[in-house]
């Protein structure tokens, strides 16, 4: 293989990006997954916008993550297949222009509020966040991709079976490297 597959994983928080990612592993050989979670600016980062009413920080918007950062791990992976996942990658237009591959995560509100408050987040996240910040993020986030009309995205149900969506994934990656 010549060039490195990209695959992009975006959308929802709590939808299965991660989780997909993660059994991507057990799929393919020489494979690496790059979580947008992991190019998070600290809390004590002036980047980060402040929600003074509840003592916290906006984080879930592009403008969270070091995205230049991101793309120096990008560029600098090695394996055949390349796995990016995070909530908002496609905010950032170089990770449009590499993707290979592209899923869309979509869930209701109620189940993606019910994972929410089962997950532990660090720092703890304030009562209201998720009705005013994260979830209004997310709407606008897919209103942006849906008005973009992209062709190639393909879109998945946080909400079906993880073994469902990963078996989707893992076939589109399939067909993508007989190509």
């Amino acid at each position: 293989m010549s060039k490195k597959l990209v695959v992009v994983i975006t959308g929802v928080t709590c939808g299965g990006k991660t989780t997909i990612s993660d059994h991507l592993k057990n799929a393919f050989d020489n494979i690496s997954i790059l979580h947008q979670d992991d190019f998070y600016y600290t809390d004590y980062d002036e980047r980060l916008e402040k929600i003074p009413e509840l003592n916290y920080h906006m984080w879930d918007t592009i403008n969270a993550y070091n995205m230049n950062q991101m793309m120096t791990s990008i560029e600098s992976q090695k394996s055949h297949i390349l796995v990016l996942e995070g909530i908002n990658l496609f905010d950032d237009t170089r990770i449009l222009k590499l993707a290979d591959l592209s899923f869309f995560i979509v869930m209701n509100k109620s189940d993606c509020l019910e994972r929410r408050i089962a997950r532990t987040y660090l720092p703890p996240e304030p009562a209201g966040y998720f009705e005013k910040y994260a979830w209004p993020e997310y709407e606008k986030y897919l209103t942006r991709i849906k008005e973009k009309e992209f062709n190639n995205i393909i879109f998945l149900n946080g909400s079906d079976s993880i073994n469902y969506n990963v078996t989707v994934v893992v076939n589109h990656i399939h067909q993508q490297l007989l190509k």
